[in-house]
């Protein structure tokens, strides 16, 4: 089957055959072609993405269908985040508006308000410093 135990015989004799280099430009392109399919998903890009029937929408960058970088989320009972996300979810820096009046602004992490930060209540009370898992760390 494979006598000389190549993947393709190039003959010079034939009028139909490939010179060798256009054989090796083949194999360069198709290996790239794969490639490119593989890290496709890999690659941000800026979408516009609609969940839950258009109940929520988001704008930003998605990385393997997931939000990932720099976006909005708008809910459509009017609460807003916008910032950065990680693998879906609220991760680093962002702003949270609620529709009822409160914001809070500083780290997130894993969807939490985490670190640093500043929320304002309806009533405009703030609470400013750290975060952890969501829960403002009273300093003693």
């Amino acid at each position: 089957m494979f006598r000389n135990k190549k993947i393709f015989h190039i003959n010079s004799d034939s009028p139909r055959s490939l010179s060798r280099k256009t054989g090796e430009m083949l194999i360069f392109l198709a290996i790239l072609c794969c490639a490119a399919t593989v890290f496709y998903h890999r690659i941000p890009s800026q979408q516009t993405l609609h969940f839950d029937d258009g109940a929520i929408s988001y704008k930003g960058y998605v990385l393997s269908n997931k939000m990932s970088g720099v976006g909005s989320l708008t809910f459509e009972n009017g609460d807003h985040y916008e910032g950065e996300f990680k693998n879906g979810i609220f991760h680093g820096k962002g702003t949270f508006t609620a529709a009822s009046g409160w914001t809070y602004i500083g780290n997130f992490e894993n969807g939490l308000a985490h670190g640093q930060g500043k929320l304002t209540t309806e009533s405009k009370t703030v609470y400013e410093g750290t975060f952890k898992q969501g829960i403002y760390q009273h300093e003693n």
